[in-house]
């Protein structure tokens, strides 16, 4: 910014050489005070920022929590023609691993798991709803599938958390009971999450009364409860999921990235991000539209080629 000088005004717009010397202290003084005033501005925003990407998400794992998970869902159910789903995952046995072997490895186990919950469902709204709760709104991949697409989902969810993971030095596994609810036509999300929380209860009962140490998990339907449960051992080897590749890239809000799913790659800008992953605006699969999602950043790359939509948009909103 430009400071004027009022004596000009006396002299046709230009100062005189005494005027000059006598306020150029006084213009370096408030120009460094407008510089000083811009700098804390510039603090303020990315203190905005940071504390609405605080506001709708869980701090350890970085997914959604339950305030954003309850703002975003409703626009997805009733999106599109394709069917979606809610689903609500409870850990068996994690209780236990607190005690024995304290918080910080419980904690690695939450974000492990939340790991692998993003890493096989891709896609769709994953939040960490408290302890060791976690919900997801997973829609079919396309709009003709069959009304029993969620069983095969479901398995592989279940074979994707199964596997056991190193922490700190410990070899740790969990069970999980999951109750998954299909939409169909209903936007109800309180009435839908109401029904996915009992066929998970009832997901637990029946794996408490059958004695089994895999997962289970019940598709709660308007014809009745499907019951299936899955069992590490009938599993030769463990499902793919993402693997570590060197250090990983730390994303900050504004970068420009790629978002690689499903074979496809789509332009993205970080809205917000944790150490393994970020909350990301792209673009979707058809048209012109852009969806926001929690994406692991091993499904991220540095985008250096422009988007000027969505550039611009990332420009005017920090």
């Amino acid at each position: 910014m430009r400071i004027l000088d009022p004596a000009a005004a006396d002299t046709g717009g230009v100062p005189s050489d005494d005027a000059q010397l006598r306020t150029e202290p006084e213009t370096a003084r408030l120009q460094a005070r407008i510089d000083q005033l811009a700098a804390h501005v510039q603090e303020m925003e990315q203190e905005r920022a940071s504390l609405r990407w605080m506001a709708g998400h869980d701090d350890l794992t970085g997914l959604a929590n339950r305030r954003l998970f309850h703002t975003l869902a409703p626009e997805l159910l009733g999106g599109d023609d394709h069917s979606a789903a809610v689903l609500i995952l409870d850990l068996n046995g994690f209780k236990p691993i607190n005690d024995t072997y304290g918080h910080d490895a419980g904690d690695e186990v939450l974000c492990v798991v939340a790991r692998r919950i993003v890493a096989c469902l891709g896609d769709p709204l994953v939040a960490r709803f408290g302890g060791d709760e976690f919900a997801a709104l997973p829609r079919a991949p396309h709009a003709d599938v069959p009304e029993t697409w969620w069983h095969e989902v479901a398995g592989s969810l279940s074979a994707a958390i199964a596997p056991p993971m190193n922490v700190l030095g410990h070899t740790l596994s969990v069970t999980a009971s999951i109750g998954v609810v299909p939409a169909g036509r209903s936007c109800d999300l309180p009435e839908l999450l109401r029904r996915a929380d009992q066929a998970m209860f009832s997901a637990k009962r029946h794996a408490n009364t059958t004695d089994k140490a895999g997962i289970t998990w019940v598709v709660a339907t308007e014809t009745g409860d499907h019951t299936e449960t899955y069992e590490p051992a009938a599993v030769a080897a463990p499902p793919p999921g993402p693997t570590a590749s060197g250090p990983p890239v730390v994303y900050r809000p504004g970068d420009p990235v790629w978002v690689h799913r499903s074979g496809a790659r789509r332009a993205g800008v970080v809205e917000g991000a944790c150490e393994w992953a970020a909350l990301v605006r792209y673009r979707g699969q058809n048209g012109p539209g852009t969806m926001v999602d929690t994406i692991p950043t091993n499904c991220l790359t540095v985008r250096a080629e422009a988007d000027p939509y969505l550039d611009r948009n990332s420009s005017a909103s920090m």
